[in-house]
C-alpha cells in the first residue's frame, strides 16, 4: 500500500503496459493472419493484382493505434 500512496499513478501505469502488450499482440496475431490467408491464396492460385497494397494498409491501419499506445504509455511513464 506504501508503494500506492507514494505514486498514483502506479495503476495507470499498470493498465497502459497492459494495453500495450495487449495490442502488440493483437497487431502480430494480425500478421499471422494475413500471411496465412496469403499462403492460402497462392496455394489455391488465386493471386489478386493488388494482394500487397492491400496487405500494407491493413497493416497501417492495426499499427497506427500500436503507435498511439506507445505514445500516451511513454508519456505516463515519464511524468
Amino acid at each position: 500500500m506504501e508503494l500506492l500512496a507514494t505514486d498514483p499513478l502506479l495503476p495507470v501505469r499498470i493498465v497502459a503496459g497492459i494495453a500495450f502488450v495487449a495490442m502488440i499482440c493483437a497487431y502480430v496475431y494480425v500478421l499471422r493472419h494475413l500471411r496465412k490467408i496469403e499462403k492460402t491464396i497462392v496455394g489455391d492460385n488465386l493471386m489478386p493484382s493488388e494482394l500487397g497494397p492491400r496487405n500494407n494498409m491493413v497493416l497501417m491501419v492495426c499499427l497506427i493505434p500500436l503507435i498511439l499506445t506507445a505514445l500516451l504509455l511513454y508519456l505516463i511513464i515519464k511524468t
